[in-house]
């Protein structure tokens, strides 16, 4: 079974819906996603209209992931937050949908820095983004990561169209590893 990573398409709402309906663990970490069917309705709205990057991971017509990047004033910098379906975690499509996502940050949205938050009881993702070059940030706060980026304006290698830091783009096809729900 094939995994597809893309942006978010405005026909992808109540799939993207529905993925939150079965997510958990729900509203664990600063209220995201949020208990109800009604809430996260509207966050998914108002990320919408805000116009930021989003992107999803669907598997057999149903989406298994969902990323954005939030910009934030001057809009040379993001908040990232990720999440992968609980069935889905564990077989890299996380790692792909934040390389994919990162690489949209740099060559399309030009940012210089992506920030996040990370719970400490999460070891696998703090591992994952520490993989791709995230590093904590501030003393006061050991759940706030952050990575600096080099634009395509400031990076020797990306003057082409393959980055070589996150050397991902979106549409991109993922064969599922076997284990995983839909390739068993």
């Amino acid at each position: 079974m094939k995994a597809i990573l893309r942006k978010w398409e405005a026909g992808d709402a109540g799939k993207l819906l529905a993925m939150y309906d079965e997510f958990e663990p729900k509203a664990e970490f600063q209220g995201l996603p949020p208990h109800t069917r009604e809430n996260t309705a509207r966050w998914l709205q108002a990320l919408r209209e805000a116009g930021d990057g989003e992107f999803v991971i669907e598997v057999g017509g149903r989406i298994v992931g969902h990323s954005m990047l939030c910009l934030k004033e001057g809009a040379s910098e993001a908040e990232l937050a990720l999440f992968i379906h609980q069935d889905y975690r564990g077989c890299g499509l996380g790692r792909k949908l934040l390389l994919g996502t990162l690489y949209d940050g740099c060559k399309n949205l030009q940012l210089d820095r992506v920030v996040l938050s990370v719970q400490a009881s999460n070891p696998r993702a703090m591992h994952l983004f520490e993989s791709v070059g995230f590093r904590p940030c501030g003393k006061a706060s050991p759940l706030q990561w952050e990575l600096e980026m080099m634009r395509p304006s400031h990076c020797e290698h990306c003057k082409q169209d393959r980055c070589v830091l996150f050397n991902q783009s979106f549409p991109m096809t993922v064969t599922l590893p076997r284990g995983t729900p839909a390739a068993s």
